[in-house]
């Protein structure tokens, strides 16, 4: 599906059928608030800085209505710049995220940290695709307009890995930068988490994605598994091809 998320009217984000969640046709899904935020961030930063960490608070659901967002420069320097941001409908803040955006090194020729690769998975173009939905909704979510192509499909007794195309746009017209693209997958950490045996039924309350590279191409592979602890917490852990970071859900992390 090539339908935007979001429609500028008036300086306002006005919703479009898809970024609607799984759970009520009047709330978002948590993929498209954290790709606006990133576009806003985007669409904020000098060119000569890129969007190292995105974090963001879910504080409360974010409606099927007209948003704004407000942002605030606490710094914006040469090498350097932190924003804070907040998403508000009707005048009441909803969900807050804070961006730090770095200005990218020269590549070390010393001998500095080595990170190992991330194992590649099989290639998308080798696996059956197929859609991930809720049953019973009589309305397409998010998660539905997705392409995806499942090498283990969530739910079952090994960590899900799945392809997924993040080709949705914020804006019609508008490019998705590879950060809005990393940011318009990285909530699906928790239900592909949360799918399985085993699976930690906690509050999907923050996503904090880390960006060590830009993502490359709009194809990403998410392999995710669960991180549960006996007093309660919990979260979503697994790695990803096509870029390179970390994403924080709930309480657990994805590499990207």
């Amino acid at each position: 599906m090539s339908e935007a998320l979001f429609r500028l009217e008036g300086g306002r984000y006005v919703p479009t059928d898809r970024s609607r969640g799984p759970w009520s046709p009047e709330a978002l899904h948590g993929s498209p608030v954290a790709a606006l935020l990133a576009h806003v961030v985007e669409e904020r930063r000098s060119a000569e800085l890129e969007l190292a960490r995105l974090t963001v608070d879910l504080c409360r659901p974010v409606p099927y209505a007209p948003l704004s967002v407000a942002v605030e420069p606490v710094r914006e320097g040469r090498r350097v710049a932190l924003y804070r941001l907040a998403i508000e409908a009707d005048g009441r803040a909803l969900t807050y995220a804070t961006a730090l955006c770095l200005r990218r090194n020269a590549p070390s020729e010393g001998d500095g940290a080595q990170y190992d690769p991330l194992p590649s998975p099989p290639s998308a173009d080798s696996l059956p695709g197929g859609v991930l939905d809720r049953r019973g909704n009589p309305w397409v979510s998010y998660p539905g307009t997705l392409e995806m192509r499942f090498h283990r499909a969530p739910g079952g007794a090994e960590p899900a890995e799945v392809w997924i195309r993040a080709d949705a746009r914020v804006l019609e017209g508008v490019e998705a930068t590879p950060a809005v693209r990393a940011a318009s997958i990285a909530d699906f950490v928790s239900p592909f988490a949360n799918m399985g045996d085993g699976a930690s039924p906690y509050v999907n309350a923050d996503i904090t994605l880390q960006l060590q590279r830009p993502p490359r191409g709009e194809w990403l592979c998410l392999s995710v598994t669960t991180r549960g602890a006996r007093e309660g917490g919990g979260g979503g852990a697994g790695g990803a091809a096509g870029c390179g970071g970390v994403v924080w859900c709930g309480g657990g992390y994805v590499d990207l």
